[in-house]
């Protein structure tokens, strides 16, 4: 047993406890974990939080008394089945990357409030920090940092503890690993909206990642996944090239500026500011109200459809897909050709000429589909 193993701080990430394990027994990372633990495998040059090694957790749980399936909970691993199913080339959604490259983060994955930096005794990284959804801190309602202000580098707490020169600091993680400037010293924003009660849906949306599920309706009992993946949806619509139209009917309903990804950029919404995602979570949020009647109001005035909604829309959770099904379904029918068959031999059989106009009146379609239906009675009529 190690002589000092400062316990997890509550929702604490497992990256975050690994930096103050060591720094708390006075080591520097590598010589914490290489020397002394004999772990020569390499840790900071992969996404320990998203990825993290058994023979790693094996080793912390020896020295540390802690169960490996309660250092797993430190991770990013029980989200999976709650806000995604399985990653899909590596992406896992909702989840920030933190664009591991070597030791170094290349993208801001890892977010911080300010004030829960400074007002904590001891300074430490949140789990939910890294989750695209968590835009607003729930205890100061303040919206989420993502990078240092001085600086512009991303958070990586563990560069504390890397390389020559580097010194020991119960304190370090209050501070940029580049700059060194005080993160704590941030004026925290505050942001607007004009909707008061999608304020409110945000808080419990984020909340129900934790409570392990939600209402998606009448229909479908309360559930975690498939509201997460219809969600996800939703947002991507609202900031993608598909949804330009409702993305200026809802902004001109609020009063504001729903952003969207310009082309070029990168347009998964787990890359985008906080800021950024922040606006779209609340403008789903507010779609969500009345469920469906409010999200169906704005589709018809936006001649939103089905096709827009998704490529597969049969692989969307049923919340989500019978809405689109039933509503914004704008497909022509077209009728089969046995359907065409039937109601010529209807024709003929009042003594009827069978004519394309006859077939189409008969069969309750439109004239544009008097071309079909008259090719399919051909068809069928040198069949028989």
């Amino acid at each position: 047993m190690l002589p000092m193993h400062p316990q997890p701080q509550p929702g604490e990430i497992l990256s975050s406890w690994m930096v103050r394990l060591a720094f708390a027994n006075g080591f520097m990372l590598h010589t914490f974990y290489d020397k002394l633990l004999g772990y020569h495998a390499p840790i900071w040059n992969r996404d320990t939080d998203r990825d993290p090694s058994i023979a790693l957790l094996t080793l912390l749980a020896q020295h540390t008394g802690h169960a490996v399936a309660e250092l797993q909970t430190l991770t990013l691993l029980p989200y999976q089945g709650r806000l995604f199913d399985t990653p899909i080339n590596g992406h896992w959604s909702w989840i920030r990357p933190v664009g591991v490259y070597h030791r170094k983060r290349k993208r801001p994955g890892m977010q911080f409030c300010p004030l829960c930096l400074a007002q904590s005794p001891t300074s430490y990284y949140r789990l939910p920090w890294r989750l695209a959804l968590y835009v607003v801190c729930e205890h100061h309602q303040c919206v989420m940092e993502e990078c240092c202000p001085a600086c512009h580098a991303p958070i990586a707490f563990h560069r504390h503890g890397i390389g020559r020169g580097k010194t020991v600091d119960d304190e370090a993680l209050r501070f940029c690993c580049h700059c060194h400037f005080n993160l704590t010293s941030m004026n925290p924003v505050f942001a607007t909206w004009p909707d008061p009660p999608s304020w409110e849906r945000l808080r419990r949306i984020i909340a129900a990642i934790e409570q392990g599920y939600w209402e998606c309706g009448p229909l479908t009992p309360p559930c975690s996944l498939p509201f997460f993946i219809g969600l996800r949806t939703l947002v991507s619509v609202l900031s993608g090239r598909n949804g330009r139209q409702l993305r200026q009917r809802l902004g001109d309903t609020l009063g504001v500026e729903i952003p969207w990804n310009s082309p070029g950029q990168h347009d998964e919404f787990e890359y985008q500011s906080p800021a950024t995602r922040l606006i779209l979570l609340l403008a789903v949020a507010w779609l969500l109200e009345d469920w469906p009647s409010r999200f169906l109001s704005l589709c018809t005035r936006a001649h939103f459809t089905r096709s827009r909604l998704a490529e597969r829309v049969d692989q969307l959770p049923f919340w989500l897909a019978s809405v689109a099904d039933t509503h914004l379904d704008r497909r022509r029918y077209l009728p089969n050709p046995a359907e065409t068959l039937s109601a010529g031999q209807y024709l003929l059989a009042h003594g009827q000429k069978v004519i394309p106009r006859a077939l189409v009146n008969i069969l309750g379609l439109t004239a544009d589909c008097m071309e079909l239906v008259w090719k399919q009675w051909h068809e069928s009529d040198k069949a028989m």
